[in-house]
């Protein structure tokens, strides 16, 4: 299967007020098949539809909905996850995509969240998800650079900016010892 999906048909995204129209339709005395044919509804979908609507199951039209039955974390576990990986990155200490992969299994086991099978067997979160995750949360994790803590300390705010300040003074120092008084 690949890994990046893309429909082949078309079914399932008729609106719900389009069916409701249609379902009028067939109520008011005409055949499934005449009122899909002319608003362009696949026949099968409006008669499921119109079996929903008589026993009162209709909540929405087409497959919305199953890709949220699937999700390990909830919203709010992923955001703290994504910006503790973001923190972790700013401290120099980036993580590579296998220790997220197993930082992953490791938060779902310790708050007791039930995960798939083989991320059991593999000892880390599957490829899928940890590519799917990094693109929702507009992350990029691979392999940190070595940083020394001199080049850290460089790129400290507060270091970087009172050097700057120590050294203008320094220079006006030298400034004013150079001129001459007439």
């Amino acid at each position: 299967m690949p890994r990046t999906y893309k429909r082949k048909t078309n079914r399932g995204s008729t609106t719900i007020e389009e069916m409701e129209r249609a379902a009028a339709d067939v109520m008011g005395g005409k055949s499934i098949r005449s009122v899909a044919k002319d608003r362009n509804i696949d026949r099968s979908t409006l008669q499921r539809y119109i079996k929903k609507k008589a026993v009162k199951e209709v909540k929405t039209v087409g497959y919305s909905g199953t890709a949220e039955a699937k999700r390990v974390f909830t919203e709010e576990i992923e955001r703290k996850l994504a910006n503790h990986i973001k923190k972790l990155a700013d401290q120099f200490h980036g993580l590579t995509p296998k220790q997220c992969c197993e930082l992953v299994l490791e938060l779902a086991e310790r708050n007791n969240i039930p995960v798939p099978n083989n991320w059991k067997e593999k000892g880390s979160a599957g490829r899928d998800w940890f590519k799917n995750f990094m693109a929702r949360r507009h992350l990029s994790c691979r392999l940190p650079e070595a940083t020394s803590l001199g080049r850290a300390m460089a790129f400290n705010k507060l270091s970087g900016s009172s050097s700057i300040h120590l050294k203008n003074r320094q220079l006006k120092g030298l400034y004013k010892r150079g001129k001459k008084k007439v």
